[in-house]
């Protein structure tokens, strides 16, 4: 009995080291989701962990910086994948006309991910809706029908644009409306044809995991009715907060950058940030019911007519940015069929993000977020990825905040794609949090995993699946070890392995091939 148990662990371990040198030294094969995770061709729980790339500004024609090293970079640094960012503008300059220079500028980018052995989520980005607006980007300036509104930025985060803008608000509602263009055809419309002519380029790309329909989706004109239902909710949120004596210290606090020091104190308090949130909800509601939903569906229908096998990453509205409840709703057929491949891909930043203060985010506040985001995508029945986070853009005072903000990805066990791939970033204060052990691919589902980046000891357990013979794989990167990791496994009769990457020493793994039984898995990694 004891041999046959050896002979049959060695098999499972020749297997799994087998499988693991194909898809090391292959390209990645399609993903798909089974019982609310994203899987492999192998059945294993896949988490993609990587970053945002892309290039905003369209005097670059939106072609960024990075070349086929950085994507190996990402690699190498432990990662399998990257958002990479395109846009509307560049895809179509004109009415139903698509610049093939552009898309191609795109297959280059798809294909140094493929190279790297990375998978690619396609976002079609925009800021401010428009490049046709100061400061924003995404939509081309034949689709932004702004009525001759005009354009009011007040200083602070770029972003509070969206707020004071009739500009950009007005162009949102016509997008939302589906407002004929220049050529008579429903803006909306060929927002979808466009995105149907993107995908149709990669139906046969593995690499091409799926698609982000639009970034950061806004509501447009209703947000003076959020902002109005907020106002109206200040009375009860700040009940027994501590606030400056009188109107006029009240009035002068209110010049105080970003954010009143009371206003942020206040907000610390779990229960006013969800008061705060709870009186976005119903503008929020109906916007994704009513605008977001119907635009998803016309893209999806584009979509799945060229390409069958692509999932579906959905964001809900900018507002669930900060802890927002979201009632979007899974994608389906003319049937009424729900879609397969969809998965919950919302952001994550505290209030404080794009500010002097993004380095002093509130671990409350953050509680709120993140546990929304995971109740978003249980009600859903979606996997969950965190779309963007961070955004520390070379901030040395952030180290804190990365910690912090990773430990909340740990909690939840979810990929998540940092915001964003700059120059220099291997010299951030935070790379420590990008660039350190993660899981990649598990043979069976995960119950938790967490990173202790002062001991540098990483953890993860897991509830092994008996009927996968491929092994799961962790990264190891030699940012984080420059020496083999020490490795221990609980039970110890679970095989072990440590391979770097065929063609990049530099890329390091560690892979476990577990046996017939469904069993319990602890996996530890050190610091070498």
């Amino acid at each position: 009995m004891f041999l046959k148990h050896v002979i049959r662990r060695c098999v499972f371990a020749l297997v799994g080291f087998a499988l693991i040198s194909v898809s090391l030294s292959g390209t990645p094969a399609r993903l798909g989701i089974h019982d609310g995770m994203l899987v492999d061709e192998h059945g294993r729980q896949i988490f993609l962990w990587g970053m945002n790339m892309g290039e905003k500004s369209s005097a670059r024609r939106h072609e960024s910086w990075h070349g086929p090293d950085d994507f190996h970079n990402l690699r190498r640094w432990g990662m399998n994948a990257v958002r990479l960012l395109i846009f509307w503008s560049a895809i179509e300059p004109e009415p139903g006309v698509y610049d093939d220079a552009y898309l191609q500028s795109v297959d280059a980018r798809v294909g140094w991910a493929r190279d790297a052995g990375l998978y690619v989520i396609l976002d079609m980005h925009q800021d401010l809706w428009s490049e046709a607006i100061p400061g924003g980007n995404g939509a081309p300036a034949w689709a932004t029908l702004d009525d001759g509104k005009p354009h009011r930025f007040v200083g602070g985060a770029w972003s509070t644009a969206y707020f004071t803008s009739p500009r950009v608000q007005r162009a949102f509602d016509n997008f939302w409306a589906n407002t004929p263009g220049p050529d008579g055809v429903g803006i909306q419309d060929r927002f979808a044809l466009a995105w149907q002519h993107v995908a149709a380029r990669y139906a046969d790309t593995p690499t091409v995991a799926g698609f982000d329909i639009m970034n950061e989706p806004f509501p447009g004109s209703p947000i003076r009715d959020a902002a109005l239902s907020v106002w109206r909710a200040v009375p009860d949120v700040f009940r027994e907060a501590s606030m400056p004596d009188g109107l006029r210290a009240l009035m002068n606090s209110l010049r105080e950058k970003p954010y009143p020091s009371w206003l942020l104190e206040a907000l610390d308090e779990p229960e006013r940030h969800r008061r705060v949130v709870a009186a976005l909800a119903p503008v929020t509601q109906e916007f994704e019911r009513n605008n977001l939903m119907p635009m998803y569906r016309r893209v999806h229908q584009a979509i799945r007519e060229k390409h069958r096998d692509g999932i579906f990453f959905l964001e809900p509205s900018v507002l669930a940015n900060v802890g927002v409840r979201s009632h979007i709703e899974p994608l389906t057929d003319d049937k009424g069929n729900q879609d397969p491949l969809q998965a919950y891909m919302p952001h994550a930043y505290d209030i404080v993000v794009d500010t002097k203060l993004s380095h002093q985010p509130s671990y409350n506040r953050l509680d709120v977020i993140f546990s929304q985001k995971q109740e978003d995508a249980e009600k859903l029945g979606m996997p969950l990825l965190i779309g963007e986070w961070g955004a520390f853009y070379g901030n040395s005072k952030t180290q804190d905040a990365a910690r912090l903000k990773s430990s909340f990805l740990e909690r939840m066990a979810t990929g998540a794609f940092y915001w964003d791939y700059h120059r220099g970033i291997r010299d951030a204060v935070y790379f420590e949090s990008l660039a350190r052990p993660a899981p990649l691919s598990v043979a069976g589902v995960v119950e938790s995993v967490s990173f202790d980046p002062e001991s540098s000891a990483f953890t993860c357990i897991w509830t092994a699946d008996p009927t996968i013979t491929a092994p799961s794989v962790f990264a190891a990167p030699k940012f984080w070890s420059a020496e083999p990791p020490c490795v221990q496994v609980r039970p110890d009769t679970v095989a072990t392995h440590i391979e770097s990457h065929p063609g990049d020493a530099d890329t390091v793994y560690v892979m476990v091939t577990t046996s017939d039984t469904a069993e319990t898995i602890t996996l530890t990694m050190k610091r070498g």
